[in-house]
């Protein structure tokens, strides 16, 4: 069974770690894919050995909780406490009466128990699978402050008290947290509102009556009302009435479509106004919206290298900085013998650095990096694919740098029965060229003889009981039955209107260009140089085709290769970096790594967004490990014969701005 969770309360990478090295424990658990970044959980297990309730029972154990919606507002009210309260401590600190420090430490007591439970809980939730993370800093430096103040409040200790440290600590990270989570939330809506799909109700019309059902119980064929503010659910065509509807969600683009009978819908789409009745044209399994969620639920399942070093580095991290933290006070005390000082060091030690901003370095700038690509029509099917580099790009040429709706000019007929031998061969295949004879026919009125067992060869024809359809020694489609030749077919593939661009532009990034087709050397030759492609290769099989691309990885290319048919499959599959063309066939889509749903010109999106993402995902981690190494040593008094020093307060704010900086960076544009 798999299951999706809701969780919430995970402030770091390191909150995931701990959750799924604690699922893995389970027996009967059989994959864990903890995403920090969309708060869930996805566990397949067998529901023979283990149940769903044990799940969340582990989760929930653990400090966080599995839940619908819901925990926001309670968030916020505690986060206005405690400025309530750190503000009356400062003004109490400045107002000098006989019960001024006993209400500081009452508001700071306070301001501990409920500002820093969900960082006590994060901590015990760490200690538990021993990895580390952000609150078990917060909730060591918070505490061992408030313990000092009230140590020297009752004399026990020398110096005085400092309750303003741990309540503003506590604060300010929590400030920090919640403004990287509005931030972020805000980044990720369309993600959101993508996995909400899965829940809402459909209404469904039954003879004459409104019935409310689940996307899963709606079937091909069933007609829905759809209303203002409704979300298209399903795939489907309007039939009845018109609609404005936002398609922001899956195109980007923000101004409402006008649609009127007989025009589509895509599911993911917001109904803006009007009333309609649409017929479901493909299930939720197989509706466009369906397939992107679980498309984005394998991306943020896949971690790139560069995001396991950082969550290799982050849980590491922790631990140094509570040695560092340790080591701080103790030089500080043999050094001066002023205890408050070096609680001070110390504690500003623990607080200010970031584990977080590496934590979240990586995933979030990944994940823009997706919802940028899907907005785009670009869907990257493994983020890994933002650290390939590329040396070379191997175009395929019939349905990627052509139109691939070859249009049927010209017919040599050798036997009265050759053109419905064809159409009947053409059935069995999803070649542009098969696709062209049938629409030939169905224009013609020509109906296709009907042939037992006809077989593909990609790259070469189809073949029947001796009849065989495909590409002659001559360059063009022949039918022939053994070596007589029954008929002749004669194409023409229009270049894409984009074509040229996409070529311009790969060149301008340095990238070379190779590009293979099975066309004959004549057609290549045309193409190459209304193109500009100097490398190609003609009459390319499929294993020709996988040669080229294995040729060129032992010379040290790093190849991509783009391409949209069956044939093309063995090359894309060998390659670095494999886009298909969304119109392309299935195979091709299943073997790629992108997928370009509107075309060739997709390709000069993925390259600029997969530079940006890199781009961003570098700024992130330069950032985190600049403010560390800067911030670590001045917390531990690098320069307090020179004066300036951090306070713990002072500290914990630096490091709640640390990783909202890193978060602002992910989300702009």
């Amino acid at each position: 069974m798999r299951a999706v969770l809701k969780v919430s309360g995970m402030t770091c990478v390191n909150c995931a770690k701990a959750i799924e090295v604690s699922l893995k424990k389970l027996k009967g658990v059989q994959e864990v894919h903890v995403s920090f970044e969309l708060g869930r959980v996805v566990v397949e297990f067998n529901e023979e050995l283990l149940d769903l309730e044990s799940i969340k029972q582990v989760i929930e154990s653990l400090g966080y909780k599995v839940e619908s919606a819901k925990g926001k507002e309670k968030n916020l009210e505690v986060l206005l406490f405690c400025w309530f309260a750190s503000i009356s401590i400062m003004i109490l600190m400045l107002w000098h009466t006989p019960y001024s420090l006993p209400l500081q430490a009452i508001l700071s007591l306070l301001v501990q128990a409920f500002g820093g439970y969900t960082f006590y809980k994060g901590a015990i939730s760490s200690i538990k699978v021993r990895v580390g993370n952000m609150d078990l800093l917060v909730a060591l430096g918070s505490t061992a402050s408030l313990l000092y103040s009230f140590l020297s409040f009752f004399k026990i200790l020398p110096g005085e008290p400092f309750f303003e440290t741990s309540a503003f600590l506590i604060t300010f990270v929590k400030t920090g947290k919640f403004l990287e989570e509005w931030v972020k939330s805000k980044a990720l809506k369309s993600l959101r509102d993508l996995f909400a799909l899965q829940t809402i109700k459909v209404k469904v019309l039954k003879d004459g009556k409104e019935e409310l059902k689940s996307p899963q119980e709606v079937f091909i064929g069933d007609v829905i009302l759809l209303r203002s503010g409704d979300m298209v659910p399903l795939d489907c065509k309007l039939i009845e009435g018109s609609l404005e509807v936002d398609e922001s969600l899956i195109s980007g683009e923000s101004l409402p479509v006008k649609k009127s009978v007989g025009d589509k819908l895509i599911s993911g789409s917001l109904v803006v106004s009007g009333f309609a009745k649409a017929k479901v044209e493909k299930g939720f399994s197989s509706s466009y919206a369906n397939l992107l969620v679980k498309l984005v639920e394998e991306s943020l399942s896949k971690k790139p290298s560069l995001q396991r070093l950082a969550d290799r580095f982050s849980h590491y991290f922790v631990q140094f900085v509570v040695a560092v933290s340790f080591l701080a006070f103790l030089l500080w005390y043999l050094k001066t013998g002023d205890l408050r000082l070096s609680v001070n060091f110390s504690l500003a030690v623990l607080v200010v650095s970031c584990p977080c901003a590496f934590g979240i370095a990586v995933p979030l700038a990944l994940v823009m990096g997706l919802l940028r690509c899907y907005r785009k029509g670009v869907l990257v099917k493994n983020p890994a694919v933002f650290e390939r580099q590329v040396d070379i790009v191997v175009l395929d040429k019939t349905g990627t740098l052509t139109e691939g709706k070859p249009q049927l000019v010209d017919i040599k007929l050798y036997d009265e029965t050759a053109l419905k031998l064809a159409c009947g061969l053409a059935v069995a295949s999803n070649h542009p060229y098969s696709i062209a004879i049938r629409q030939y026919c169905q224009q013609k009125g020509v109906s296709p003889i009907e042939l037992q067992e006809c077989k593909e060869e990609p790259g070469t024809g189809i073949y029947s009981n001796g009849l065989f359809l495909g590409r002659s020694e001559e360059g063009h489609v022949a039918l022939k039955e053994g070596n007589r030749l029954l008929a002749e077919f004669f194409f023409e593939d229009k270049l894409r209107e984009e074509a040229k661009e996409v070529v311009s532009y790969l060149k301008r990034k340095g990238i070379k260009l190779f590009m293979l087709t099975g066309d004959k050397k004549e057609k290549a030759i045309k193409i190459a140089k209304e193109l500009n492609i100097d490398q190609f290769l003609a009459e390319a099989k499929p294993e020709d085709k996988l040669k080229v691309v294995e040729e060129l990885q032992s010379k040290g290319y790093r190849v991509a290769v783009v391409g949209d048919g069956i044939n093309d499959a063995p090359a894309m599959a060998k390659a670095d970096l494999s886009v298909a063309i969304g119109s392309g066939t299935d195979l091709a889509k299943r073997v790629g790594d992108v997928i370009l749903l509107k075309g060739l010109k997709g390709l000069m999106d993925f390259f600029e967004l997969k530079d940006k993402t890199i781009r961003r995902v570098k700024e992130n981690l330069f950032w985190a490990f600049f403010y560390n190494t800067l911030s670590i040593p001045l917390a531990g008094g690098l320069l307090y014969s020179k004066g300036f020093y951090l306070k713990p307060e002072l500290a914990g704010l630096l490091m709640a701005l640390s990783s909202l900086s890193v978060v602002l960076n992910s989300v702009r544009k």
